[in-house]
């Protein structure tokens, strides 16, 4: 057993085991084109409602998802048409990683991998 400051190589190979617990929903700035943009507040929205509130008590507060309402969110498209849901599926990711942003990037398992 090793003490002390851990190296930068083993920094890097324990970053790949490291997963998202949770992060605090926030005013964010999400770009996205015109075809997905009329979906953001039906994802902001769902987002809110699936959001565990003062998740780690009054003193940090704030909307809360962790990883298993990421992945209820990402179900989200299966609920508009078929035509639509590419649309909503990239609303929802633009979504994720807006409000990420300064942790990295989410991915579809939920993982986080820092910038």
């Amino acid at each position: 057993m090793r003490t002390g400051k851990p190296q930068d190589g083993e920094l890097q190979n324990n970053a790949s085991d490291l997963m998202l617990c949770a992060f605090a929903l926030s005013d964010c700035i999400v770009h996205v084109d015109s075809e997905i943009a009329k979906y953001l507040r039906a994802v902001h929205r769902t987002a809110l409602e699936l959001a565990v509130p003062n998740l780690f008590g009054l003193e940090i507060g704030g909307y809360w998802l962790t990883s298993a309402q990421i992945h209820q969110l990402r179900k989200l498209p299966d609920c508009y048409p078929s035509n639509e849901i590419n649309f909503v599926r990239r609303a929802v990711e633009s979504y994720l990683l807006a409000q990420t942003e300064k942790l990295g990037l989410i991915s579809e398992n939920g993982r986080g991998q820092t910038a």
